[in-house]
């Protein structure tokens, strides 16, 4: 089954930024990736990032952090 993405005129339709936000150890992570995972294979591009995370520097604040 062949999906086609809205479009406004010639441009793509906006993305979508979604946040998951709860205790530690409430499966957060594990359901970013489930959720990532689906949108890919609908054929749609995904970026994950965290919070703080994702750069050299955010990694080692995160790693104080926890």
């Amino acid at each position: 089954m062949e999906q086609k993405q809205a479009r406004r005129g010639d441009r793509p339709a906006p993305g979508a930024f979604v946040t998951l936000e709860g205790i530690d150890g409430a499966g957060k992570s594990t359901q970013a990736r489930l959720i990532a995972a689906a949108l890919e294979r609908s054929g749609r591009d995904v970026l994950s990032l965290r919070e703080p995370g994702g750069s050299a520097i955010s990694e080692k604040i995160r790693a104080l952090l926890l």
